[in-house]
């Protein structure tokens, strides 16, 4: 079992999501590295915010991955789904797609589907 998470921008006129480029996935096994990382029910706290109300939230916890891995690499799942390696790249590529889509549209209007 995982955890899907996309981006979108809401409708102007039809109220309907318009989705970005991007698709990300992330196996439940790693829940305590995400609570570690990003805080009580970690990235699921985040669903259907825009990206300007947790991206300092989210940047933080993405460069301390980044700084202490071993810190993370504990909560490794003993059956190989899901280790350090596997979710930092998906959290890099999280960050990166904000950053990419806030530049366009703004970090207020990128908004989080976590599911």
């Amino acid at each position: 079992m995982s955890y899907d998470i996309e981006l979108y921008r809401k409708g102007l006129r039809n109220k309907q999501r318009a989705y970005y480029n991007y698709e990300g996935n992330i196996t439940y096994n790693v829940c305590k590295m995400l609570e570690v990382a990003f805080g009580e029910n970690h990235l699921k706290k985040w669903n259907d915010l825009s990206c300007d109300k947790f991206f300092k939230d989210l940047e933080k916890g993405y460069f301390d991955m980044i700084k202490n891995p071993k810190k993370y690499k504990q909560y490794d799942s003993p059956n190989g789904w899901g280790t350090y390696e596997t979710t930092l790249y998906s959290i890099e590529k999280l960050y990166k797609a904000i950053k990419e889509y806030a530049e366009i549209d703004g970090l207020e209007n990128v908004f989080l589907d976590f599911t």
